[in-house]
């Protein structure tokens, strides 16, 4: 007897829950949110060609083609550059240099805060140093900005650095 109440109790709360949930049946609302997307483009570039063990500064922007204030989300970009794996380096033997950073878990949807503003035909840019969250040897790399997910921004380039000693 206490079964099946009991499963008509959680079947309840089940059915209760999913009542809650948002369904996106307005094809323009999904069309909107795709447009904001791609207007948003990211550039990622060296800042001087002279690297060291302990010394990588990239600049990151992200440019607004479109006539309207866009927005990003900071996570997973260097506009939060001390958390989370977003780029991938690899060195001229296909090996990928090791993750050393701080990885985050977030609470979902992402708060206002987490959010940059892109006003129309204007960008943002960070520079940041690729050394203090991933181990990099000398050698030659090709770095890519991989981060996309919770961001919505994608890649469009990669840069070719050479690293020295220290």
């Amino acid at each position: 007897m206490i079964r099946p109440f009991s499963f008509l109790i959680l079947a309840a709360i089940l059915m209760t829950g999913c009542q809650n949930q948002k369904n996106v049946s307005d094809t323009a609302e999904v069309k909107q949110d795709t447009s904001t997307l791609i207007s948003l483009e990211t550039q990622l570039q060296a800042i001087d060609p002279n690297f060291s063990t302990d010394s990588v500064l990239l600049s990151f922007s992200v440019f607004n083609h479109s006539d309207t204030v866009q927005r990003f989300c900071k996570w997973e970009t260097p506009f939060e550059p001390m958390l989370g794996k977003y780029m991938e380096i690899i060195d001229e033997q296909g090996t990928e240099a090791q993750f050393t950073g701080p990885m985050a878990r977030r609470v979902m949807p992402p708060p206002a805060e987490s959010y940059i503003l892109v006003q129309p035909h204007d960008c943002v840019s960070t520079v940041y140093n690729l050394a203090k969250n991933y181990t990099i040897k000398p050698g030659n790399y090709t770095v890519k900005y991989t981060g996309g997910g919770v961001s919505g921004l994608q890649e469009v380039n990669e840069v070719k650095i050479t690293v020295n000693g220290k």
